[in-house]
């Protein structure tokens, strides 16, 4: 649990709040780790509907249509986003281009450059509101689907929806595999998941209740909470219900994964939000390894880290590294043979102001000679 020391789990809830915790580890055990709250931030006059974390910031949004960034570094708020006209609804960050997506209740999703906090681009083609979306591994794709009953895959190169699917229901979330290879979105009591490659349904979970998040433990494994006080584990590969335990009392409201094995959950029934050291195997016991109980009633939840900040540079600094190592005795020669050509050019280029001077003297005798001669004899005549 030491390498989780610096992570922190953020929730919005309906009273208003973003509440921020850390995970302190306990010292007698390896296993067990206490949930210590870190910041506490009023951010909006309504629900806090959604939150994400990019970079060193994270941003909430609310019911009172506004974007509030925080920086969490310096532990104070950097700014508002205000381009929106209705409940800001869901909000997703690509770190390797450093953009904000942004969807609402009036039909719009927004796509903003973080640092400079501008609007780059709206999208529109929802006709009614926007309940869900995701964003692609690569940045290149979006995923978004609203209460008009349509699931439309975005191509954010060109900002224009690549097609448009019909499903029937609205649906509650889009979660993207790791590998961009699938996406889930969950419509009333199921939870579909789609292929990227055929555009069609590989499998169905019905969980009989209204899902209301989904995680991928890996390219082919998913847990699935709803309006149930179980979550459920199934293979997409066997296409099968591996197994499921009691999380919550009446909801599990919102997951997100830690790491590989730990699996953060919360809910707006019991206020509670616990952490499960989670297996495939089915041999293996799914053991609670932290819980707090934050005393209001969570909607969203997301997780920061110091290298989501420091992943940016590292690579700048590798991919330059590799660049300048392969490109320098490329730049050695290509000074070598400059010299070389510039010294012929510099021997020849003498040798003909020399010629040229000499044929300037040359007409320039000649041309005196002339003169005198004609002059006189129109003189005389």
């Amino acid at each position: 649990m030491e390498e989780f020391a610096e992570h922190e789990i953020l929730v919005g809830t309906y009273e208003e709040f973003v509440l921020g915790y850390k995970m302190v580890p306990h010292l007698k055990s390896s296993e067990g780790c206490d949930l210590v709250q870190s910041f506490t931030a009023k951010s909006h006059c309504g629900p806090v509907r959604s939150i994400c974390t990019g970079s060193k910031y994270a941003i909430s949004g609310g019911s009172d249509e506004i974007c509030k960034i925080f920086d969490i570094t310096k532990r104070a708020e950097h700014g508002t986003l205000m381009h929106h006209e209705g409940t800001v609804s869901c909000l997703a960050t690509h770190s390797a281009t450093s953009h904000l997506v942004t969807a609402s209740d009036d039909n719009t999703i927004t796509v903003v450059r973080m640092g400079s906090w501008q609007v780059e681009k709206t999208l529109y083609k929802h006709s009614a509101g926007v309940t869900a979306l995701a964003l692609h591994p690569t940045g290149k794709l979006a995923f978004s689907a609203g209460k008009d009953k349509k699931l439309i895959t975005w191509n954010l190169v060109k900002a224009r929806p690549a097609f448009i699917t019909n499903i029937k229901g609205i649906a509650e979330f889009i979660t993207v595999s790791p590998d961009g290879s699938r996406y889930a979105v969950g419509v009333h009591r199921r939870v579909d998941i789609y292929s990227i490659e055929t555009a069609g349904v590989e499998y169905s979970i019905d969980i009989k209740a209204r899902p209301n998040c989904l995680v991928f433990l890996n390219n082919d494994t998913v847990v699935v909470g709803g309006e149930s006080s179980t979550a459920q584990m199934h293979s997409l590969i066997e296409k099968k219900m591996l197994r499921s335990w009691e999380v919550h009392t009446n909801r599990v409201r919102c997951m997100a994964m830690l790491g590989e094995r730990m699996l953060v959950t919360a809910s707006s029934s019991d206020n509670m939000i616990k952490i499960w050291n989670v297996s495939t195997d089915v041999t293996e016991e799914i053991a609670c390894v932290a819980s707090v109980d934050t005393t209001c009633r969570v909607t969203c939840l997301a997780i920061w880290h110091p290298g989501m900040r420091l992943g940016g540079k590292k690579r700048k600094k590798e991919t330059a590294k590799e660049g300048s190592e392969v490109e320098s005795p490329q730049k050695k020669v290509k000074l070598s043979e400059a010299t070389e050509d510039k010294k012929v050019v510099e021997t020849v280029t003498v040798e003909q102001e020399i010629s040229t001077a000499g044929q300037k003297k040359i007409k320039k005798k000649k041309k005196p000679a002339k003169v005198p001669t004609d002059g006189p004899v129109e003189v005389a005549g």
